[in-house]
């Protein structure tokens, strides 16, 4: 019984490995991306391309929109009866 256990532990183990170099390559095309979409945004923002400060500002332009998105779908506790309750009538 106990040789299950451990079986199953060990399996579960090789189940959570992770490839290093995947993982890189996926940050790197991300990043890539994000540089070609908000690059040109904070270049005419003032911000000096290939400086820490552009590559802070390409960031920031990045989590903005993900948390526009996050707050647009996933709004707590939305229905569409959310300013009004069903029970009202117009």
């Amino acid at each position: 019984m106990r040789a299950i256990y451990i079986l199953g532990f060990f399996i579960l183990l090789a189940g959570c490995a992770t490839n290093p170099q995947a993982e890189q390559q996926k940050a790197t095309k991300l990043m890539e991306y994000k540089m070609q979409v908000y690059g040109p945004a904070c270049e005419k923002l003032g911000f000096a391309v290939d400086t820490d400060a552009w590559r802070d500002c390409i960031q920031s332009e990045y989590e903005q929109s993900i948390m526009r998105e996050q707050y647009y779908w996933d709004y707590p506790y939305w229905t569409p009866y959310y300013g009004r309750p069903h029970y009202y009538r117009r």
